[in-house]
């Protein structure tokens, strides 16, 4: 890896990394600007030692999905946050297992990336009064386009607590309970002059950056 004197962009998605992440990072002659590690078990000394690293000062694409977040990582990943918070333009954080008490804890942070365009939380287990408390505290973040979040668990029948991200990916979901919380994000979007943001379930759509059209 260390041959690779040029090197910006680096994914190891579905790679096992627990507690290795710094043998992987450690060699590289330059930071890295765009991370993927999704699926890769990573564990909190891997996002500590990514956060030290001189890497975390140039992020401006960071991909976490597949990671568990909720436990004893949640305070390194904020630490994280935290460390990449003046480049980082795309945030991938897909089943990370963030229900509403994490995001919650998490939101001082999060909003401190004030350069944030993209924010990917789709198969969380969220609720809609925590993507409401998203979407008011991120009036702050003026450069922020897309928000890509999960069904909220309100629009679910008889979901098991706490949700499997499959049971999120693989439920039905209640199509009237979810129309009502479509027109209600739409409103408060409209309400704090910020109808330009797209709030979208669509994990698919164009607008979901890679790193060269950052």
């Amino acid at each position: 890896m260390g041959r690779f004197m040029c090197l910006r962009e680096l994914s190891m998605g579905s790679s096992l990394l627990s507690g290795r992440l710094d043998q992987l990072l450690s060699t590289l002659q330059r930071p890295l600007e765009s991370l993927e590690l999704a699926f890769c078990a990573l564990l909190p000394e891997d996002l500590r030692f990514l956060a030290q690293s001189s890497h975390a000062a140039h992020l401006k694409k960071l991909d976490l999905s597949g990671n568990d977040l909720s436990g004893n990582q949640l305070t390194p990943f904020q630490g994280l946050l935290q460390a990449v918070a003046t480049t980082l333009l795309h945030l991938e954080l897909t089943e990370c297992q963030l229900a509403d008490a994490q995001l919650l804890a998490t939101l001082p942070t999060l909003t401190r990336c004030a350069s944030l365009r993209y924010l990917g939380l789709y198969g969380n287990p969220l609720s809609m009064a925590g993507l409401k408390e998203l979407l008011r505290d991120s009036v702050v973040q003026a450069e922020l386009r897309t928000v890509v979040h999960p069904f909220p668990v309100d629009c679910y029948e008889g979901l098991p607590w706490p949700p499997p991200a499959s049971v999120l990916l693989e439920a039905s979901i209640n199509e009237e309970k979810f129309a009502r919380v479509e027109a209600e994000l739409h409103q408060l979007l409209l309400a704090s002059g910020r109808a330009h943001v797209l709030w979208t379930t669509d994990i698919y759509g164009r607008l979901a950056a890679d790193y060269f059209s950052l």
